[in-house]
């Protein structure tokens, strides 16, 4: 399977289901590209703190060169086998390579999601969004906030999250 058939696949929701761990064998199609969207909404503040941390890792190896590895020696476990036999240059290059590529998955997931909450920008629930996964504000204070009922913040946040998931599994899940 090449890279876009991979790319392709992932994005099928049973493949969504089983990638995220939904747990929705049921076959329920919109609720398994909910539950994903929801875990990557939650997700997407974290993957950004992450995207900083591996730039500024992959900032350090490529300005320290192969200095850098006594810094980094916990991440070798993860590139070096027992048997194996690499050259300290090899090792901060596959070191390197396998950081570039982490941050690129965490770069293009963040695109994809900034996308997507574009396409909802302008709704006037919008902050609920905001709200809920990047500031974990609870919905009767995002209620407060928004001059509404807590079961109005809930019932258009839940409205939006569908619009997400659309935008972002497409007709597989209506």
């Amino acid at each position: 399977m090449n890279h876009s058939e991979a790319e392709n696949h992932m994005l099928s929701v049973p493949a969504l289901d089983i990638y995220y761990g939904g747990g929705h064998r049921d076959g329920n199609a919109a609720q398994a590209a909910m539950a994903a969207t929801e875990r990557r909404l939650y997700a997407l503040p974290i993957i950004r703190e992450r995207i900083e941390d591996n730039r500024e890792e992959l900032t350090e190896l490529e300005n320290c060169g192969v200095e850098a590895l006594r810094r980094h020696s916990a991440s070798l476990v993860r590139l070096i086998r027992p048997g194996m036999r690499l050259t300290p240059e090899e090792v901060h290059s596959a070191q390197m390579a396998e950081l570039r590529a982490r941050l690129a998955a965490d770069e293009r997931e963040v695109r994809k999601m900034q996308h997507a909450l574009r396409s909802i920008g302008e709704d006037p629930y919008y902050l609920t969004i905001e709200l809920k996964y990047f500031d974990n504000v609870k919905d009767a204070d995002a209620a407060l906030r928004l001059r509404c009922d807590p079961a109005t913040v809930r019932r258009n946040r839940r409205r939006l999250v569908r619009r997400l998931a659309l935008r972002l599994y497409g007709v597989e899940c209506i």
